[in-house]
């Protein structure tokens, strides 16, 4: 039996859209660099947990940084904690 190519297409153009979505939605949950207190806030972690994970997994200055006292981090760097404090 052969698939139906329109509903092959209409499957993958709304696996597309929901893809779209989550990429949007990530867009604003996460901002281009954000504070450990911001990832504290959204984790439920401590800022001192969130602050020794970044020192023992990530590489300084390049996935985080101190700013003015603060330290931030990529928006990649980021989504790695936010998805790893939801498990």
């Amino acid at each position: 039996m052969s698939a139906n190519p329109i509903a092959n297409s209409f499957e993958y153009l709304e696996l597309k859209n929901l893809i779209l979505q989550q990429q949007t939605l990530l867009k604003m949950l996460i901002p281009l660099k954000a504070s450990v207190s911001h990832l504290a806030n959204m984790t439920g972690k401590s800022r001192q947990a969130i602050r020794q994970y970044l020192i023992a997994n990530f590489e300084p200055e390049v996935d985080f940084w101190i700013e003015n006292g603060k330290i931030y981090t990529t928006k990649e760097t980021a989504a790695q904690i936010i998805s790893r404090g939801a498990k």
